[in-house]
């Protein structure tokens, strides 16, 4: 395959791949329009239903009429995720944190390096020894 191709293969794919983010973004925007319309118009009538409803509880009714909401699209929303980061990454970003005996919390760390729980868990398995650990469950703290 020659290098022209594959050079016009990866500028397709990359403007693909632009050209669905603005959609998104696009979408959102509508989405969002709907929504703050619609809030308006809740606005705008609130006093008017708070004045009928009013009425009724006065005559022993009730109000029966649902509120109208904004309905959603159904499309689910992406998932977060943070971005791979090696043990190396990690040992490094808890030396700085935890430097001269500071003892910190798994939350401090995960900040720190950027990672999450399981993330964590797996590298305190691959690399034992490298934290101290004290308390439990709650009240644990990690230092070097």
């Amino acid at each position: 395959m020659p290098k022209t191709s594959s050079n016009i293969i990866s500028t397709f794919l990359s403007l693909e791949k632009k050209a669905v983010k603005e959609a998104f973004t696009a979408k959102k925007k509508i989405e969002k329009a709907i929504a703050k319309d619609i809030a308006a118009v809740h606005k705008k009538y609130a006093p008017q239903i708070k004045g009928i409803d009013s009425l009724l509880s006065r005559f022993g009714g009730t109000s029966s009429a649902p509120i109208a909401k904004a309905v959603k699209t159904g499309q689910k929303r992406t998932r977060r995720t943070l971005p791979k980061v090696n043990d190396d990454q990690i040992r490094e970003s808890i030396s700085k944190i935890a430097a001269g005996g500071t003892k910190v919390t798994s939350a401090q760390i995960f900040k720190a390096a950027n990672i999450n729980r399981p993330r964590f868990n797996e590298f305190i398995k691959a690399n034992p020894g490298f934290l101290k650990i004290e308390g439990n469950k709650r009240s644990t703290v990690y230092f070097q």
